[in-house]
């Protein structure tokens, strides 16, 4: 198991993915295109946006994270996020 995964799975931790962006604004307050903000749950069940869209874990793999929702109409949404590609909030 990696850092990052371990780190993860303690949840409560936040968390960027390399390459998803948002408007939104920065640590000095000024707003463009900034990294987007992930959060881990306390359980570590789902992983969620600043503005509470998530997404529930369905496993924590050796390489990457598998996540799914279902939209209002039912249809299943899977995807994955590499251990790589995240960096860690402090």
């Amino acid at each position: 198991m990696n850092i990052i995964q371990k780190q993860l799975q303690e949840g409560n931790i936040r968390f960027t993915v390399k390459g998803i962006n948002t408007y939104r604004s920065d640590d000095n307050g000024e707003y463009g295109m900034n990294p987007k903000i992930f959060k881990v749950n306390k359980d570590a069940s789902s992983i969620n946006t600043e503005l509470l869209d998530g997404m529930n874990v369905t496993k924590w793999g050796p390489t990457c994270v598998t996540l799914y929702t279902f939209d209002m109409l039912g249809k299943k949404s899977v995807g994955k996020i590499k251990y790589k590609l995240i960096t860690i909030i402090k």
